[in-house]
């Protein structure tokens, strides 16, 4: 797998090989990251007796073409979200279970309420495109800032894809100016063409994930209205993780950890189509701005249940961690390391 601290995949493979390297060795079994929705290993030079891939995506129409070669080629395919693998057993992947990605408990573990300074901060994260809503946070906040003065906007959406960024060309809720151009110019740029007053906007660089709970506990609550996606959302199940609150969307990958004592889970959506450049690639779903901006003025005047979600949020991650993972995968190596046991016996 990948390996790194600022990046999802990189982060998912270093705390996966750490906790993995404890357990017993499974002789002739590999885990490997499946690296785009046609399904190849990240590393084919690791190809084994047994092969077990991890998979997320959120372009289900590109995935579904290649679901049936891939039934045939791996062992074992195991998905970062139960809407992964229910599309993986609809396009006839039947050895498949799903599989959360953890959070480091030592890390990101339950942080104290901010100390009180006259604002209200809220903090949306991920990389900035089309897909992860930034577009929504935008629209929702310029309007929740206009009727409160001490609310602020703290921002992690540093994108170093530009193939990704260059996905915002979609939105119907924001102006964005697309150029071959420097991430932070082009966000600057379009915070001031969106109507977000810029003096209460903190926009954070790329930071390495170790550092990470400094931005997350500097902020009161969080806004993840993401259109997709195809695993739980590392940097939302750490960010509540530190103890604090989130508006977010309840479909595909967000469903499987969010809920309406731990969260304000969004209920209103429309369908979009997502695309890669003219072709629609999959059907994603949009929250509303307004249903947003309800619940940020809930969230906003409700500072106690606030506080209880934020308790609830530390308390329901504490079950996603690398090292129940880790025991996980093993599990499933070692049922198909029997399973071709008795299959030469016989």
């Amino acid at each position: 797998m990948p390996s790194g601290s600022s990046h999802g995949w990189g982060v998912a493979g270093t705390c996966l090989a750490a906790e993995i390297a404890k357990l017993p060795p499974l002789e002739g079994v590999t885990l490997h990251c499946i690296a785009g929705h046609d399904f190849r290993a990240y590393d084919p030079s690791a190809w084994d007796r047994i092969n077990i891939g991890y998979c997320f995506f959120e372009h289900e129409l590109l995935a579904l073409p290649f679901i049936a070669e891939a039934a045939r080629r791996w062992d074992y395919i195991v998905a970062g979200s139960s809407w992964c693998e229910q599309h993986l057993r609809a396009g006839g992947m039947s050895r498949t279970c799903t599989i959360l990605q953890g959070v480091d408990a030592e890390r990101f573990r339950r942080q104290p309420p901010r100390t009180a300074d006259g604002r209200f901060i809220v903090f949306s994260g991920g990389k900035f495109e089309f897909r992860k809503g930034q577009d929504i946070v935008m629209a929702a906040m310029r309007t929740f800032m206009q009727c409160h003065a001490d609310v602020w906007l703290s921002c992690a959406w540093h994108n170093a894809w530009p193939h990704s960024l260059k996905t915002m060309q979609q939105s119907n809720l924001l102006k964005f100016n697309w150029r071959e151009a420097p991430c932070r110019e082009l966000l600057d740029e379009t915070i001031r063409l969106n109507g977000v007053d810029p003096q209460r906007v903190l926009l954070h660089p790329s930071f390495d994930n170790r550092r990470m709970q400094l931005i997350y506990t500097e902020s009161d609550l969080g806004l993840f209205p993401n259109r997709c996606e195809g695993g739980n959302n590392m940097v939302m199940c750490e960010y509540m993780a530190c103890g604090r609150a989130v508006i977010a969307s309840n479909q595909t990958g967000h469903a499987d950890v969010i809920n309406s004592v731990n969260a304000w889970p969004l209920t209103s959506y429309r369908p979009v189509a997502a695309k890669l450049g003219e072709h629609q690639t999959g059907t994603w779903q949009e929250a509303s701005v307004e249903e947003v901006i309800t619940l940020l003025e809930e969230a906003y005047s409700d500072r106690i249940t606030c506080q209880s979600k934020s308790q609830e949020a530390a308390a329901s991650m504490l079950r996603l961690n690398w090292a129940a993972a880790a025991q996980q995968f093993h599990s499933v190596g070692r049922s198909m390391q029997q399973q071709m046991a008795k299959s030469a016996a016989m």
